[in-house]
């Protein structure tokens, strides 16, 4: 009887150990959950700062943006405000379809990376194998250097404006890049962002793939992600479903800002917040590819020069304040979108607008300060000491070619001043011999010898210091000389040089009149982009007999003077 009694009690007490252990375990894994839900999630106090921070920026009446916080795959914060069609007062929403410009060279890449992997390319390749019609080209060029920008090959923006095309199809674009005579510069010598070898990838997918770039990318990327929402567009007038469209403002009313060029491979997918964060996640948690692509499109690059970019293979990689970031950002017309990862905590920011300027920016890394405000640190900075520094900063210095800056000392001050013209505006120091430049956002000069990295958003252009031996305002005798009829072959384009109120000026059938301002001698300068430095070729005879423009991108593209 006591036996039994005892044998009863024994399992009544280890019955009940066992529930209070099973409760505590339970109750524990709530509370893991708990933690984990709550890390998973922003404070109220942080969703309200983003909220005003994105609401500072856009309204419900304009056109506007989308923007999406991930962490852990998992959304913690999305907001979309203002218009996608003005004129049907159409709301942005979440399937809005944007086109997201240079976001777009990351699928190029990644599509290329799948196809080596398959044997079907290297990026050691030279793009010649592929490209036969470029076999004229004097050195060879890597599929690497398309995707890292140190190619040399000039921009399709500046050629089809050179030319006068105001809007070109994809399979124009690329008849035209491969009537390219030579690189502006010697392949690995330079890092030079521009679309050009993005453009030549994706015709090369196509001919490996012998499958069109677009239908590529839709069974390689997008399918198998779960993006059905997302296209590349390769001409200019597709009609693309519940897309936002691109407007400018001008005095209060809004112009379509139609894309002009379809440039698929370095730009041209069309996407919605939905379908591109599902993309922001493979990142972090790889479902398609391999972890080892990432890592070969962040590797920075080191040009030949030895320059060290923070540009990989269609990513960025740089430190904010204390935190490593990977990113890339996008523009064409007034379409802006942006992605940034934060590695170490499984992050990622994603933004889509149509409203242009540089609000992304302010909007995602002000975000990005909000979330991990605890963590990041301020850099230190080194004040630049005393005017016999700022005196090595003096000079002129060449942006691109026929685009030059002036930065003089004033009163114990640097400034900033216009080639050619009067104003000098001082520049904030921001330490480390960077200087804030005012008139573009997010945009600063950093000295070294005899060059600036002039920063603007996330591209670096590396300009050298140069000078001029300038020759006095020529006549019109003088000026006589250059007047005629100048032609490229290649673009099949013609200019008219001829005087007018004593001004040598250039004339197109289709671009607006060019003022050529004298350089030195033989050589002029104007306000165009794409126009800006003219060469004048003489003869023995010392007769001119062509020209040679050279411009952003753009490096001694040959005219013969028609006779």
């Amino acid at each position: 009887m006591s036996q039994k009694a005892n044998y009863s009690s024994t399992n009544i007490s280890s019955l009940t150990f066992f529930t209070i252990f099973m409760r505590s375990k339970i109750a524990l894994l709530i509370f893991i959950l708990s933690i984990n839900a709550h890390a998973q999630n922003l404070t109220q106090e942080k969703t309200k700062e983003i909220n005003a921070l994105f609401n500072s920026y856009f309204s419900k009446n304009k056109p506007g943006a989308t923007f999406t916080i991930l962490k852990n795959r998992k959304e913690i914060f999305q907001k979309s405000e203002g218009l996608a069609n003005v004129e049907n007062q159409v709301s942005i929403n979440t399937s809005t379809r944007f086109n997201i410009a240079s976001v777009s060279k990351q699928f190029t890449t990644y599509l290329a990376l799948l196809l080596e992997a398959e044997g079907k390319l290297s990026f050691t390749d030279d793009v010649r194998k592929h490209l036969p019609e470029l076999n004229h080209l004097p050195s060879k060029i890597t599929i690497k250097q398309l995707t890292n920008h140190t190619h040399g090959l000039p921009n399709p923006d500046e050629l089809a404006q050179l030319s006068g095309k105001n809007s070109m199809h994809f399979e124009e674009i690329v008849a035209m890049l491969l009537k390219i005579k030579k690189p502006t510069f010697l392949p690995g010598e330079k890092f030079d962002y521009n679309n050009t070898g993005y453009i030549l990838l994706a015709e090369i997918i196509e001919r490996i793939g012998k499958s069109s770039f677009e239908e590529q990318l839709k069974q390689k990327i997008f399918s198998p992600l779960g993006m059905h929402n997302t296209y590349a567009v390769k001409y200019t007038n597709s009609v693309v479903k519940n897309k936002a469209f691109s407007y400018q403002e001008r005095n209060g009313n809004y112009i379509q800002q139609p894309v002009k060029l379809a440039t698929i491979g370095s730009s041209g997918i069309y996407t919605s917040i939905h379908d591109l964060s599902l993309w922001a996640n493979n990142y972090h948690d790889i479902k398609l590819g391999q972890r080892e692509f990432y890592n070969r499109m962040e590797e920075v690059t080191v040009t030949d020069s030895q320059i060290k970019t923070n540009y990989g293979l269609g990513l960025h990689k740089d430190v904010y304040k204390g935190i490593e970031i990977v990113f890339h950002g996008g523009g064409t017309e007034s379409y802006r979108s942006y992605i940034l990862h934060v590695p170490s905590h499984k992050l990622s920011f994603v933004f889509l607008s149509n409203a242009g300027g540089m609000t992304g920016l302010d909007v995602v890394y002000n975000s990005l300060e909000i979330v991990l405000n605890e963590e990041l640190t301020e850099p230190t900075s080194k004040t630049n000491s005393n005017n016999t520094n700022l005196k090595d900063f003096e000079g002129t210095y060449e942006i691109y070619p026929g685009y030059y800056y002036n930065f003089i000392i004033e009163k114990g001050k640097l400034c900033w001043q216009q080639f050619g013209g009067d104003v000098k505006t001082p520049l904030k120091s921001l330490g480390n011999n960077a200087f804030e430049f005012p008139y573009i956002p997010h945009s600063k000069f950093v000295f070294h010898k005899n060059r600036i990295n002039f920063h603007v958003a996330d591209i670096t252009r590396y300009c050298k210091k140069v000078s001029f031996e300038q020759t006095p305002n020529l006549l019109e005798s003088d000026l006589s000389k250059y007047v005629g009829f100048y032609k490229n072959e290649e673009l099949n384009t013609i200019y008219e040089l001829k005087i007018i109120d004593n001004e040598l000026v250039a004339k197109h059938n289709s671009n607006n009149t060019i003022l050529l301002k004298v350089l030195e001698k033989d050589s002029f300068y104007t306000n165009e982009y794409y126009f800006g430095k003219v060469d004048f070729i003489k003869n023995s005879s010392k007769e001119i007999t062509g020209l040679k423009v050279s411009a952003q991108y753009l490096n001694e593209i040959e005219f013969k003077k028609i006779k």
